[in-house]
């Protein structure tokens, strides 16, 4: 079978795996949205109330972060609501919602502007782990790896929010925020904030589209528009061999 084939058919398997085995974490209720952003940068924290199926709006939801309660709001007719928000201080901030006997929590990423941050693609960097043991331990190591160096920011592209977050969460890898993949979109709303956007790991379609805002990418699929890679260990030594690369760039000119 073709190398893109074999490709597809893994992504759509892992879909498949996990949307059934992660069903039961749909919840109606209130959903709260990761984000990522600079200290002392405005962000609008975002939340969503719903029923079981649909969103419903007109709802009132308390916002609280660091279990400080913020204020109230209420939810617009697409169930969507948003409050302004000033971040006071680095690291990882919790975001909870309480909406009518439901509350869902999230994080808030709050970075400097030289902190480095790697992106990673849930379904193309980790969908190798349904079908090997060793593969899923090495990713875990890995990603805790660069965890030590770097900002860790998953992204997630066909998967739901939950559901992502619950593989995350069961697999134990290191604890960050989870972004709804929106393309280049996404990363130039990200780079307006000043985040320094250092490098991605992912499906070959996933780092195209990042091609022209992050330098460093990388995937287990061939590619014309970033490195491929074997495995995880090869995955570290590029990002490292790359980094050191782009460090000493500047003595080189």
């Amino acid at each position: 079978m073709p190398t893109i084939f074999r490709s597809i058919a893994r992504s759509a398997i892992f879909i498949i795996i996990f949307a059934v085995f992660f069903a039961s974490t749909a919840h109606s209720g209130i959903v709260v949205f990761d984000q990522i952003t600079t200290l002392n940068t405005p962000i609008y924290l975002k939340a969503q109330t719903k029923g079981r199926f649909f969103s419903t709006g007109g709802k009132r939801v308390e916002i609280y972060a660091d279990n400080k309660k913020l204020k109230q709001i209420l939810t617009g007719g697409d169930g969507y609501g948003y409050l302004k928000y000033t971040p006071p201080r680095h690291g990882m901030i919790e975001i909870e919602a309480r909406s009518e006997g439901h509350r869902d929590t999230g994080i808030l990423l709050v970075v400097d502007k030289k902190d480095k941050v790697i992106f990673i693609d849930v379904e193309g960097a980790f969908k190798n782990n349904l079908f090997s043991d060793q593969v899923r331990v090495d990713s875990r190591r890995s990603v805790e790896t660069l965890s030590k160096i770097y900002k860790i920011v998953y992204l997630n592209t066909f998967l739901g929010i939950g559901l992502s977050r619950s593989l995350l969460q069961r697999e134990k890898f290191p604890e960050s925020v989870t972004l709804k993949w929106q393309g280049a979109t996404l990363l130039k709303t990200l780079k307006n904030k000043g985040i320094n956007l250092h490098a991605i790991i992912g499906s070959a379609g996933v780092i195209a589209e990042a091609k022209k805002y992050i330098e460093h990418r990388y995937s287990f699929e061939e590619t014309k528009d970033g490195k491929t890679a074997k495995d995880w260990e090869e995955i570290l030594e590029l990002i490292e061999k790359d980094s050191k690369e782009t460090l000493t760039e500047p003595e080189n000119q």
